[in-house]
């Protein structure tokens, strides 16, 4: 049983411990995760289970759930079976594949259209063919799916509102308050937790702490959580990131951060960071950012979170491989280690989850 308990989020009573990584590809042209191209996807798996992550988010298109197309650039020797496969089998054989190496599986709205198309910054595309009704429908569709899977513990509404996006504002066509609030409604019958994200790429809550997320269902409300998106220089560049003086640095971010999410945890409200990261080269300011985000969540008790991403092939970012989809780059691996490093583990044994506490 997945719910929420004054800020925590819970699994069975116990607090989950979440550290999780970004795996894209579902929501492009190839309809499937990235590096399959070349690798064996168990492979991919293994190394996020082998560096203690207990959960991936995976990004999708309503595309691909309402046309299924057949999955493209596979390295067909070696995966075998995966050729010629659909794309919502192949997603069904990613989530199979996560569960039996004990991760949890988060799938995430994360475009309307595949291929080069950002996400519409609402959440529904009207000239595209996809109202919200549709959204919706698409979105039944999936959780209908896989309601019944131990490890699909979440969805993502819709990734990262922006431009027209408001919160509070009592515009039906513009408010995502609002608009999360009929989806979790319709999409009642899904028993985990649906994560809200900010508007403005994600990262903005302000509206929040007069509007919170209200169903109208006790039921429904303990499993909602907050899902900021948060970026250094290397993403997109800011005048905070070049105060130079290290004590007005983090005062000034920690000012910043707090009022636009940090406050949600501050008055008990579940929070999960989906998207953090970028390159953080060594000495770089985008390195020093990312070290003070690692020690801001964590002095704020918001350490569960999705960094973006395992792909090398993001472009602001990397990932947390390099360009051969082999090599592990080690000073992101510490920094998600800083971060979180004891998750709850989950492992099938005898027609049963084990669950081994995190801290």
């Amino acid at each position: 049983k997945w719910t929420t308990d004054d800020g925590r989020i819970m699994v069975n009573g116990q607090p989950l411990v979440l550290k999780g990584v970004n795996y894209f590809g579902f929501e492009t042209e190839t309809y499937a995760p990235h590096g399959i191209w070349d690798h064996n996807l168990n492979d991919m798996l293994d190394f996020i289970k082998d560096n203690n992550f207990n959960a991936i988010r995976v990004p999708f298109s309503m595309e691909m759930v309402r046309d299924n197309p057949v999955i493209m650039n596979v390295h067909c020797h070696n995966n075998p079976n995966l050729c010629g496969t659909s794309a919502l089998r192949m997603l069904d054989i990613f989530i199979d594949r996560a569960a039996e190496r004990g991760l949890l599986i988060v799938l995430d709205n994360h475009r309307t259209q595949s291929g080069g198309y950002i996400s519409p910054p609402l959440w529904y595309n009207n000239s595209a063919g996809y109202p919200e009704d549709e959204v919706i429908r698409l979105w039944k569709q999936l959780v209908m799916k896989y309601k019944n899977h131990w490890n699909v513990f979440a969805i993502d509404l819709k990734n990262e509102p922006r431009d027209a996006a408001t919160w509070g504002r009592s515009n039906r066509n513009t408010d995502w308050n609002q608009a999360a609030e009929r989806m979790i409604n319709a999409l009642h019958e899904f028993p985990g937790f649906f994560f809200v994200g900010g508007i403005e790429w994600g990262g903005r809550f302000e509206n929040a702490a007069q509007y919170p997320i209200e169903t109208g269902r006790a039921h429904l409300n303990e499993r909602v959580v907050y899902s900021p998106h948060c970026y250094g220089p290397d993403v997109y560049d800011r005048s905070e990131f070049h105060v130079e003086n290290t004590h007005e640095y983090a005062k000034n971010l920690d000012r910043i951060y707090t009022a636009k999410y940090g406050f949600l945890a501050e008055k008990g409200y579940p929070v999960v960071i989906g998207e953090w990261g970028g390159k953080a080269k060594p000495g770089t300011r985008d390195a020093k950012w990312n070290n003070w985000f690692v020690d801001w969540i964590r002095d704020k008790c918001m350490t569960n979170n999705f960094y973006w991403a395992l792909n090398p092939n993001s472009g602001h970012t990397g990932g947390l491989l390099e360009d051969d989809w082999k090599t592990p780059i080690q000073h992101k691996l510490d920094l998600v280690n800083r971060a979180q490093p004891n998750p709850t583990k989950f492992k099938k044994h005898n027609e049963k989850i084990c669950i081994t506490k995190g801290t």
